[in-house]
């Protein structure tokens, strides 16, 4: 029985080489479908990294469009854009903060705040403002500031009766 199995496989190999022998296009193509296989399965590998890599993508696309509306909405980027969200109560500021027309300035009297403003320059009112009078200012800057006052300040001692 060794003997036949033997017999066996040789004739198997031998059937199969002169198989080989005889269909050399049937061997080309085998090699031609495994190298299309190796194709088919590294652009499979390839085209299924490429739609993870876009779905990755398009969640970060989603996130960042996500975290710009939000923060639009707080209001995170209203310096950037040179709008103010506090429009709605810029009424109520403007009234607390806009210089008044008038000042009683001590010493001198009522004055007009606007021509103050216009006829002397910023040193000459903070010598105003420091002395309380008008004594540290220059013939030239007295008769501007002559021009701003709108009612004199009354003397202390022409009210008061002197007392003895």
């Amino acid at each position: 029985m060794a003997l036949k199995r033997k017999s066996v496989k040789r004739e198997v190999r031998a059937d199969h080489a002169t198989a080989q022998k005889d269909k050399p296009i049937s061997l080309a193509t085998f090699a031609i479908r495994q190298k299309v296989s190796k194709v088919l399965t590294l652009s499979a590998v390839s085209s299924f990294l490429s739609i993870v890599f876009h779905i990755i993508w398009i969640l970060i696309g989603f996130f960042v469009i996500w975290f710009l509306i939000a923060n639009l909405r707080l209001g995170a980027f209203d310096q950037l854009m040179g709008t103010q969200k506090s429009a709605q109560t810029a009424p109520q500021d403007t009234t607390q903060t806009q210089a008044p027309a008038e000042a009683d300035v001590p010493g001198i009297g009522r004055l007009n705040v606007a021509c103050v403003q216009k006829n002397l320059d910023s040193t000459a009112i903070s010598k105003i403002v420091q002395d309380k009078s008008d004594k540290s200012l220059t013939d030239a800057e007295k008769k501007k500031l002559a021009e701003c006052v709108v009612s004199q300040e009354s003397t202390p001692a022409a009210s008061a009766s002197p007392k003895q």
